[in-house]
This record gives structure tokens, C-alpha cells and sequence, in this order.
């Protein structure tokens, strides 16, 4: 059976999270899942840390990568470049015919403990599927409502929404703050209908981290798209019940 990670994709993240300048990243994002459920295709590798590495740190792991990879590690880019907060880097790794995106990001709070999972350091369950509320509900993506309907078997729609306030207590104050923080956007908090917009047509800024496009390639054996998606709306619709918010009509919506 097709596995949603590739051997090649599972290596590289070995391979990047054995460097010394990484030892403190652990694997976020949609790929994360992919090795918990098998149930779409993956190819980017997010790498998150909950501390501030800054300038010096994504200098150190550029170089670090340089020397190991050598000419397949190609375009690092910093978007952002502002400070030692607001930083993170980007670069692509060449394996074969194969082309990867990584992404490194920092100061990524979280709430359970890293986890080990066939050999490589993974945020939690949980963890995944806060930071998928928050990008669902501003940078609206089929992807993140499939992987979202998977994160919901195991951890109810009405408890990560619980769990996210908390998280919210928590980490609030301004040295807490990442490169997400940058744009203004309405809150899943406040408006828990922000996780219906994957369904709308509408136009995102452009400055916005983007997925690199959003088809779901789903592995055999798994939900269809219009199956999580119909379960997700079902879900949503009980966590506004449970809020007390109406929730539209598909007409009305």
C-alpha cells in the first residue's frame, strides 16, 4: 500500500532533525498527520520550535544544512526579515527528482509534551489541530478542514476549541507572539463560522503564508473529501449549538 509519506520525505526529516542547529524543531503541519493517519499525500516539511532562535539561530541552521546537503539545499529565504521574533526561514531540498519545501518556524506555543513517532520528534494531536483552527479559520484550505475532520476522531471539535482559549490564557503576553500574530485577523475564538470560509470564494492578502496549492490527494482506504467535509460541518454546527450561535443555512452562508 502507497504510503502518505514518502521513504524520501521521512529521511529528510530524520536527516534535518538529527542537526545539531534543530535539535529543538519537531514536525508540524499536514505532514505530521500524514504519518499518523495515512490518510492524504504530503510533501512540505514544517519544523516547529517553541523557543526564539532569531537571526543567529536560522543562520546557523542555513549553514548547518548547507554543509550537509550541499547544493541540494537551494533558495533559503527569510519573507518576513523584521527582528529576532518575527523570522523564519524557507528553503527547498532536492532528493533525486524530488523537490521539498521546508519551512522552520519559531516560538510556535504549545500544550502537550513532543512526541516521538517512527523515529522523529512530532508536535501532539492536539497541538496540530489548534494551530489548524487558527489557520483554517484565516487561510481558508480544503486540506486543513480534511486534516482537521481526522484531528476530530480523536480530539472533539468542542474540546480543541476549549483547549485553544486556554492556550490563548496561557501564552498571551507580546514576547509570545509569531509570525502568524502579524496578520489582523477575526479570531476562530470569536467567530467559530470563520471554519465554514474553505467554502467561499474569497480573496486572501497577499503577504499571507499560503499553501502551495490545495488538492487532497487522499490515500486508498480513507475518507472522501465530500465525506469529511459534510462530518466537519456536522461537527462545527454541534460546537455552535454548544456556544449557543445560530448557524446558517447553507443558502444564507
Amino acid at each position: 500500500m502507497k504510503k502518505a509519506v514518502s521513504s524520501t520525505l521521512l529521511n529528510t526529516i530524520k536527516e534535518l532533525q538529527a542537526l545539531n542547529s534543530l535539535k529543538n524543531f519537531a514536525l508540524a503541519g499536514g505532514t505530521n498527520l500524514a504519518l499518523r493517519y495515512n490518510h492524504r499525500e504530503s510533501i512540505d516539511i514544517d519544523l516547529f520550535c517553541t523557543d526564539i532562535v532569531g537571526f543567529k539561530g536560522f543562520k546557523d541552521a542555513k549553514l548547518e544544512i548547507e554543509n550537509f546537503y550541499g547544493q541540494n539545499a537551494f533558495n533559503f529565504i527569510d519573507p518576513t526579515a523584521i527582528n529576532d521574533q518575527f523570522t523564519f526561514l524557507r528553503f527547498f531540498i532536492k532528493k533525486g527528482e524530488t523537490i521539498i519545501k521546508v519551512d522552520l518556524l519559531q516560538n510556535m506555543k504549545i500544550l502537550d509534551p513532543i512526541e516521538i513517532v517512527m523515529g522523529t520528534r512530532l508536535l501532539s494531536v492536539k497541538d496540530i489541530g489548534l494551530f489548524k483552527l487558527m489557520s483554517a479559520s484565516s487561510r481558508p484550505a480544503k486540506k486543513d478542514i480534511y486534516d482537521l475532520f481526522y484531528i476530530t476522531e480523536d480530539v472533539s471539535l468542542i474540546e480543541l476549541y476549549h483547549q485553544l482559549k486556554e492556550k490563548y490564557k496561557r501564552f498571551n503576553s507580546p514576547k509570545d507572539r509569531n509570525i502568524f500574530d502579524l496578520d489582523k485577523e477575526d479570531s476562530v475564538l470569536d467567530n467559530p463560522l470563520l471554519l465554514l470560509r474553505y467554502d467561499n470564494n474569497y480573496k486572501v492578502s497577499k503577504d499571507k503564508m499560503m499553501h502551495s496549492h490545495d488538492n487532497i490527494l487522499n490515500m486508498e482506504g480513507t475518507a472522501s473529501w465530500p465525506s469529511a467535509s459534510m462530518n466537519w460541518r456536522m461537527r462545527l454546527r454541534k460546537l455552535c449549538r454548544h456556544l449557543d450561535i445560530e448557524f446558517p443555512s447553507a443558502r444564507t452562508r
